[in-house]
């Protein structure tokens, strides 16, 4: 309709134009004869839109116009349509003009234009309220199952129960959801059960060692031999408990078993870090500059907050050559930690996943800095590395 309705309008235009033309040829016709058959004296002309010219200086060539005129009494223009031709009559000249005005045409035009724009107008905001009452109720079911769909949590023991409805597939999207569900809550808990009982069992063993390994220690004689291979087993038992918690930790945090969520003050978590790390701070003789003024809180778990700003922290501090400096820097929606670098800037693609260590100085596990990484997923947190005029940057920035 909004293509069809300025063509109608065209159209519509040159139909009422091409009447006009055909009665002002019409009246050509009629006023030809008239003077051809009366007598010039005798004819009277009572239309004031007909003007004739008897003998006059240049002879109009038949044409037809529309020309625009000022209404001094109605003080306006108005548009009429012209035709100008020459008649000869008994030896006389003429010169006939016909005016037919074009305001009712246009009014009448202006008055269908108006009728069909407001046509398109009630058509188009009855269509609007049909089909916003059409999909209010029909997607009503859809958006109820995807309320429950964003409510739910695998971890939770609850069920997920989507109503059946009368529309078939979303009827059986809910079932399949349905089933869906309790079969990933079930896998959940198996593998929630494993990873707690493979941890607690590798624990018992590894203890066993250790202690073994310490009695060990206290037999006489002891060999030197033997003093190296224990200190092997026991650093190897020592880092295979430390990769064990590790990584239940990341299971747990992938799970999103901690729900403990607060605000949480990062600020006060730095300074009792700083706290019970003086000892490793003044042994390398590290220059710590701290600016705390603003506070950091985030909504999150505090035990995975202290261990997201433990690792970082502890990072910064391992890898920091002896005699450097290790900055600190609190913003209301930031944490900045730097450490001079001994080396080039870090592989951003390896850096924040599992065992990918990029210097082997230090004994570790290879998983800190993919912790400290889901932690920051997990509440929504991003973690960044960059690395600036020799400096290793990690930034946790709020979203």
């Amino acid at each position: 309709m909004v293509i069809a309705i300025p063509l109608f309008y065209i159209v519509i235009q040159k139909v009422l134009i091409n009447n006009i033309d055909e009665h002002l040829e019409d009246q050509k016709t009629s006023i030809a004869q008239k003077l051809q058959n009366i007598p010039t004296r005798n004819f009277v002309n009572f239309d004031d839109r007909v003007t004739i010219t008897t003998n006059p200086k240049e002879h109009f060539s038949e044409k037809i116009f529309t020309h625009t005129f000022f209404n001094v009494k109605d003080d306006e223009t108005e548009s009429f349509r012209i035709l100008e031709f020459p008649v000869q009559s008994a030896g006389v000249a003429f010169n006939v003009q016909i005016k037919q005005s074009l305001v009712e045409s246009e009014d009448l035009l202006k008055s269908i234009l108006y009728l069909l724009i407001s046509l398109v107008f009630l058509l188009t905001a009855t269509l609007l309220l049909i089909n916003y009452q059409i999909k209010k109720k029909v997607w009503e079911p859809f958006y109820k199952t995807l309320d429950q769909l964003k409510n739910f949590r695998i971890d939770d023991q609850k069920e997920l129960h989507l109503e059946a409805s009368k529309i078939s597939e979303l009827n059986d999207l809910n079932n399949s959801l349905n089933e869906l569900s309790t079969k990933n809550q079930r896998v959940y808990q198996s593998q929630k059960e494993f990873t707690e009982n493979a941890s607690h069992e590798l624990q018992t063993p590894l203890a066993i060692v250790q202690n073994n390994i310490e009695l060990f220690w206290q037999t006489e004689p002891i060999s030197e031999q033997q003093a190296e291979i224990l200190n092997d087993i026991s650093t190897a038992t020592s880092r295979m408990g430390k990769l064990n918690k590790a990584l239940l930790l990341l299971s747990k945090i992938e799970n999103r078993q901690f729900n403990d969520i607060q605000s949480v003050n990062l600020n006060g978590i730095a300074e009792h870090f700083f706290k019970n790390y003086q000892e490793q701070i003044k042994s390398k003789n590290i220059d710590l500059k701290t600016d705390l003024k603003e506070a950091l809180n985030v909504e999150m778990d505090f035990s995975l907050a202290e261990i997201l700003v433990g690792n970082l922290l502890l990072n910064a501090l391992k890898y920091a050559p002896k005699d450097s400096t290790v900055e600190l820097i609190f913003t209301k929606n930031e944490m900045s930690i730097s450490n001079q670098a001994e080396r080039l800037a870090l592989f951003q693609e390896k850096l924040f996943k599992r065992f990918q260590r990029q210097n082997t100085q230090e004994n570790s596990t290879g998983l800190g800095l993919e912790i400290a990484k889901q932690i920051a997923v997990s509440f929504h947190l991003n973690l960044n590395y960059a690395f600036k005029n020799g400096r290793h940057f990690f930034i946790v920035k709020k979203k």
